[in-house]
Formats: C-alpha cells, sequence, structure tokens
C-alpha cells in the first residue's frame, strides 16, 4: 500500500480535521495517530518515536514552533522529519528561527495529495542523501564533510522551498532574486544564508566526487 505503513503523527487542534486526515492516511497505509495540541504529541512522542510528523503552527496553548522545540530537544526525537502546516502567512522571522529545523512547509488548506506528496517528498530527499553520502564514502572521501554535504542537501532544497512560499507575501524570486530596493533586513539574511548554504553545497560536490572520480 502506499503509506507502508509509515509512522505518522498528524498533530492539530482542529477535532475534525485531524480525525479527517489521520483515518484517511490509515486508508492509504500509513500507520497514522493523531494529537490534539502540543503537549499530546509530546507524550505519544515519549510513548512511541514516529517517522514522520504533521505539525500545525497555530494551536493553544503551546503552538506549532514551541512544540517543535520540545522534539527537537528530546535526543530520541530530534531527527524526524517534520512538516509544517498552518493558515497564517509564512514569516520572515519564522524562516530564520525554524527554517533549519523543518522539512517541508504546507499552506492550509491541505488537499491530501499534497500531503502524501509532501511526506513521499522527504522520504525521497532522504534517501537521495544516504545513496548519495553511501557512495561518496565508499570512494574515499572525508566522513566529516560528507555528512556536512548531506546535511546541505536538505537545507538548500527547503530554503528553496521556503523561497517559493515566502515569494507568495514578499518581492522575492525563486531562485533568490530580491525583486526590490526597499530595505527588508531579514528577508537579505535568509537570501544571503541561502547563496552561501548553496554555494557551500556545490563545493563540497565538486570536491567529493572530483576526488573520488
Amino acid at each position: 500500500m502506499m503509506g507502508d505503513n509509515l509512522k505518522v503523527l498528524y498533530v492539530d487542534d482542529e477535532a475534525l480535521l485531524k480525525m479527517a486526515f489521520v483515518e484517511t492516511l490509515k486508508q492509504q497505509g500509513f500507520n497514522a495517530r493523531g494529537a490534539l495540541s502540543g503537549q499530546e504529541a509530546l507524550d505519544l512522542i515519549h510513548e512511541e518515536i514516529p517517522d514522520i510528523i504533521i505539525l500545525d503552527v497555530m494551536m493553544k496553548p503551546m503552538d506549532g514552533w514551541e512544540t517543535l522545540m520540545h522534539i527537537k530537544e528530546f535526543e530520541p526525537s530530534a531527527q524526524i522529519p517534520i512538516i509544517m502546516q498552518t493558515g497564517k502567512s509564512l514569516t520572515i522571522k519564522d524562516v530564520l528561527r525554524y527554517g533549519d529545523l523543518i522539512d517541508d512547509y504546507l499552506i492550509k488548506p491541505v488537499r491530501l495529495p499534497d500531503l502524501i506528496r509532501s511526506i513521499d517528498g522527504v522520504g525521497q530527499r532522504s534517501n537521495q542523501i544516504s545513496q548519495e553520502k553511501t557512495q561518496a564514502l565508499q570512494k574515499g572521501a572525508d566522513p566529516l564533510v560528507v555528512n556536512e554535504y548531506g546535511d546541505l542537501i536538505k537545507k538548500v532544497q527547503v530554503e528553496e522551498r521556503l523561497i517559493e512560499i515566502l515569494g507568495r507575501i514578499y518581492p522575492i524570486q525563486k531562485n533568490g532574486t530580491i525583486e526590490t530596493d526597499l530595505e527588508i533586513p531579514e528577508l537579505h539574511e535568509f537570501v544571503h544564508r541561502y547563496e552561501k548554504d548553496k554555494e557551500r553545497y556545490k563545493e563540497l560536490k565538486t570536491l567529493i566526487f572530483s576526488f573520488s572520480s
């Protein structure tokens, strides 16, 4: 089946939405559970570590960002892929603070095909990173360099996704070009980070695979 029994934790304080997505994910072959709050999600994570978490931003009293931080601070769950979703506009400050901690970001209303595409995309990226790291190590590349390279594959892809979403609100193109003379310091900071990460990624890719060829 489509979900291949992947353990998914769906967190949203809208009860009907949570129930609908959990049940539908189960029908698609996922081993899905739901939580109605950040605290309930943390309790479930302590009981059993999921393979992936879908986490809503707009929750009370603990919002999705605070929940995200608690998940990352708990060592057994620190590496779990997390897809954030919300009907609220994404801010540059959120991107700067939390962008490195998430794996995708969806804007509500989220359709099931979009959610499954996001889950599949996270899994495919994980497989890509694993395969490229294995190839590099087999060819004799430095393990520290290989780990940094793997981290950068994810960072650059997530940053490109966040740029795409920011482009709905801010004057920024998909390639990271800012289309305004207005001073938006946080936007420039994020684009600078993206360009730096992308350049380092290309540098390491060339280093690893030219050395090992």
